[in-house]
């Protein structure tokens, strides 16, 4: 049996290394002499190359000296021609540097008539990335062999690693009212014709929908409750609804199995007991209905992961693999409390907070509403009469309700009260947080022997923005 490679066996990596240097690490200098001679003839193409470069993205450390003698004339207002250029350099000390007032020259000498710099200056950024990818490819090779860290945390060093490089394509992001006043006039134009007031995804609860205009892109939506009241219940409720609608689900389930999930989704679908499904025991009138709801269900877009102790790091890297063959419109995460974190930490307050936060990083990163169900603390059950949630029974982290862009919570009364047998199917969808709209409560209701929950007669009650 071989031995694990210690961290001083270097070998693999050396061996990387070596390939990278015979191969040469991806460039294009004609690129970047043609752009640097156009813009020594045309200054205002500066500025346009700037829109997707910096100094760092040329290969050639010269090249580098040059666009930086360039950038530091034009923001003190002087022209960057050939002359000033060389003149500038000479000042600063590097013009024998750069190879002398000949390597100016000719840079300048044969260059292609240029109306924009984005085509030259696009094929120095890819080749830049190439070469970035690269350097963190080898870094994270290394890493892995001679770190002492948890595997995840080296994980997640790598993807953040990766990832930056993703992040240097992002420029220009600046945007002035001249800019947003058209692009909004034509968005409120095509929402008056539509005349929808959902804009987001909708739950088809009503006046859920009213009051939230649906569930919006890069929002992270916290479902809270007590055990046992129906958070997985009401979650599988939504994403019926939601892909009933075409729109595609992704549901990670640390909880409960997929086939679990399926015969609770299929007891919705079909309006047949639960229990019956579970144990064998459907009528046979109702046989034929269930094997059509199955062929029913196996065209909705719902995507089940079972895997347990799951990280924001590895819904993260399966929901990309999933995004790359289709569309999704909505993540669905049960629960929180049971995610671990990665790396180390103090306390488990500091692990929930770390998660919370990964979470909203993950619904802004990939532009999706983040439903995360998560428990609530004991404190309302010993809050006298008012046994509502508050906000700040939210478990372990008070960085939940700050990172949640709406949170809802799930109240209802589970004893069974002989004087009242309706009590336990009565529920309130309490709107404890809304960024960007109203608080509120929503009345649904909840067929048991379904474990599904649908609209009720009556609706929305105090509305207030906070």
């Amino acid at each position: 049996m071989s031995e694990r490679p210690s961290g001083r066996d270097t070998g693999t990596v050396k061996r990387v290394e070596d390939v990278l240097q015979r191969q040469g690490l991806p460039a294009n200098l004609e690129a970047e002499k043609a752009l640097l001679g156009a813009i020594l003839l045309q200054n205002q193409l500066f500025e346009e190359a700037l829109e997707f470069i910096s100094a760092e993205d040329f290969a050639l450390p010269v090249h580098q000296r040059i666009f930086r003698a360039i950038q530091g004339m034009r923001l003190q207002g002087l022209p960057a021609d050939l002359v000033s250029a060389t003149e500038w350099l000479h000042g600063k000390g590097e013009l024998e540097a750069v190879g002398g007032p000949e390597y100016i020259s000719e840079l300048v000498s044969g260059v292609p008539r240029m109306t924009t710099a984005a085509h030259y200056a696009k094929i120095i950024r890819d080749r830049s990335l190439l070469r970035q990818l690269i350097k963190g490819a080898s870094g994270i090779i290394t890493e892995a062999y001679a770190s002492t860290k948890e595997p995840e945390e080296v994980m997640k060093e790598a993807e953040e690693a990766i990832l930056s490089v993703g992040d240097r394509t992002i420029r220009s992001t600046l945007r002035g009212m001249d800019v947003l006043a058209p692009q909004m006039e034509r968005l409120l134009g095509e929402l008056t014709q539509r005349g929808e007031h959902v804009t987001g995804i909708a739950s088809h609860y009503t006046d859920l929908d009213d009051m939230t205009s649906g569930f919006q892109k890069s929002d992270l939506i916290i479902l809270a409750a007590r055990p046992s009241v129906g958070k997985t219940a009401l979650a599988l409720s939504l994403a019926l609804n939601v892909a009933k609608d075409g729109k595609a689900v992704a549901f990670f389930s640390l909880e409960m199995s997929a086939e679990q999930l399926f015969f609770r989704l299929l007891s919705m679908a079909s309006g047949v007991d639960l229990k019956r499904l579970r144990t064998g025991t459907v009528p046979k009138g109702q046989q034929t209905e269930v094997a059509l709801k199955i062929d029913e269900l196996a065209t909705y877009p719902i995507y089940i992961d079972d895997s347990p102790l799951q990280t924001v790091l590895d819904i993260g890297a399966k929901l990309r693999r999933l995004q790359v063959q289709r569309r999704v419109d909505l993540v669905v995460v049960d629960y929180l409390q049971l995610m671990r974190g990665v790396g180390r930490f103090e306390n488990r307050n500091q692990e929930v907070s770390s998660i919370s936060r990964g979470m909203k990083a993950l619904a802004k990163d990939r532009g999706l509403p983040v439903m995360a169900l998560s428990q609530l603390s004991r404190a309302s059950e010993k809050r006298g009469e008012s046994k509502e949630p508050l906000l700040s029974d939210l478990r372990d982290s008070g960085s939940i309700e700050q990172d949640a862009d709406l949170v809802l919570f799930l109240n209802r009364n589970t004893g069974f009260n002989p004087n009242d047998p309706d009590a336990g199917a009565r529920t309130k969808l309490i709107i404890a947080k809304q960024r960007n709209g109203p608080t509120g409560d929503v009345n649904l209701t909840f067929l048991k022997s379904q474990a599904r929950f649908v609209n009720a007669a009556s609706g929305m009650e105090s509305e207030s923005y906070g």
